[in-house]
């Protein structure tokens, strides 16, 4: 296994729900976001279904207001908003081997979000996990099923690019978990059993996707 740390300066992760007016961004990535950076370093779109396994953990330092000038379609005129960005991020991908490649020279840009959220690859590991009993998670969005606290909210999981404009070829419910700042959050967030990033200090909570389906490991 490999992890590859990405880092950006901004990152914006918006709710599929706001569709106009203020814009706030999650405090991690959802799924489709992984999809488009691997399909991004790899230069083709890549579906889940391809990959035997995939992780991440998502932080940043703070959080910040833009004022973005936008064109609404079928309007002439344009109009103002305000978004929420995430300001000096760090995305750590867990990923098999073979993806080293894609990394070491990715093929498109790498975005964390918008086509100005701009990221780059700032080191590429070799990393074993281990499984431990009680691992705090974050930085990233669990199955419902886990019963974790946390932000609830369907997202969708890949997108399908063969038409346009793109639709969502997946959606589920997930429990959206920040990386946990402080003790109280680390016990609020563990889990009964999961891989543990002892560098890093955090459990990771790995997906396999089989026949379309995403499916927890």
């Amino acid at each position: 296994m490999i992890r590859v740390k990405i880092r950006s300066w901004t990152a914006s992760f918006r709710y599929p729900t706001f569709q106009s007016g203020y814009q706030p961004t999650s405090p991690v990535p959802p799924l489709s976001t992984i999809q488009g950076l691997l399909s991004a370093a790899k230069g083709e779109i890549v579906s889940f279904s391809d990959i035997p396994f995939i992780g991440y953990v998502f932080k940043s330092k703070g959080k910040g207001v833009d004022i973005e000038r936008i064109y609404p379609l079928g309007k002439p005129e344009t109009d103002v908003i305000k978004r929420e960005i995430l300001i000096e991020n760090i995305l750590y991908l867990y990923l098999p081997e073979e993806w080293r490649e894609y990394f070491i020279k990715p093929r498109f840009q790498l975005l964390l979000g918008r086509s100005s959220d701009i990221a780059t690859v700032d080191k590429i590991e070799d990393v074993e996990l281990e499984r431990r009993r009680n691992v705090p998670l974050g930085g990233t969005v669990v199955p419902l099923a886990l019963g974790l606290p946390g932000i609830v909210h369907t997202l969708p999981v890949e997108f399908d690019y063969s038409k346009i404009p793109r639709r969502a070829r997946m959606v589920s419910a997930f429990t959206i978990l920040p990386f946990p700042e402080n003790a109280a959050q680390r016990k609020r967030q563990t889990y009964k059993e999961a891989l543990y990033d002892h560098e890093i200090n955090i459990g990771v909570w790995l997906y396999e996707g089989l026949h379309g389906k995403i499916q927890s490991k």
